[in-house]
């Protein structure tokens, strides 16, 4: 008798514990998503991770050896540092080697300064191309950049407000790269922007034709942002 009991309670326990987590599964299916806030964070080797999953958290950042040995020697570096980002009466300093970005990072002493900027040559490890990094006080972020750049894009796309992405891939307070998303689930398209005034303003949005030359001239986009993907 007291064994029928038994099984009696745990048949009706495993009920009641079935009947709640179906329940629960069907309030989860039948609740609307909404969409993430977007928002990105800047990862220690240059990538940009956005928030994501139920709880809208910020997505893993790639892992960093930061022992990992350069595949480019100091040397190799100053002479592509030397090539590209001084001329004639300026040099490059003390440098060194940035495990997680892969780069590698001269002091310069150029002719031409910007107020409150310590400028720095840029020396990427896989392309083997160095630009200057200005690295001014109060430097813009990718995640400021993004945010700011998605304003304009949000007032373009109002029916899709909610799921405008803008990622900044290259550049922040100078001359910007990045791609734009308008719905979640829709290819994107290359973005190139910059700075005037203190303002954004939009230059190619994926709309007509590339003018690599006024890019270069009038913009001042370097080479390292618009090859290969965008001027060949």
């Amino acid at each position: 008798m007291k064994r029928n009991n038994v099984i009696i309670v745990l048949a009706v326990f495993v009920v009641v514990i079935g009947g709640l987590l179906i329940y629960r599964m069907k309030v989860i299916s039948n609740t609307p998503r909404q969409a993430c806030a977007f928002e990105t964070k800047a990862c220690l080797d240059g990538s940009v991770v956005g928030r994501t999953g139920l709880n809208c958290e910020f997505a893993a950042c790639p892992p960093v050896n930061e022992n990992a040995t350069p595949k480019l020697s100091e040397e190799e570096a100053l002479d592509i540092g030397k090539r590209e980002c001084v001329k004639d009466g300026e040099y490059l300093q003390s440098g060194y080697y940035n495990a997680a970005s892969k780069t590698w990072w001269f002091d310069v002493a150029l002719i031409m300064s910007k107020e409150g900027c310590t400028p720095g040559c840029v020396v990427k490890e896989d392309k083997k191309t160095a630009e200057i990094n200005w690295r001014c006080t109060g430097a813009i972020t990718p995640q400021q950049s993004s945010s700011e750049l998605r304003k304009l894009f949000v007032d373009k796309y109002p029916k899709s407000a909610n799921e405008v992405q803008v990622n900044i891939e290259q550049g922040v307070g100078e001359p910007a790269r990045g791609s734009v998303i308008s719905k979640v689930g829709m290819p994107g398209w290359v973005l190139l922007a910059i700075k005037n005034n203190n303002e954004w303003q939009v230059v190619f949005d994926g709309d007509g034709d590339i003018d690599c030359e006024k890019l270069h001239i009038d913009y001042g986009f370097s080479d390292t942002i618009l090859t290969p993907e965008i001027c060949n």
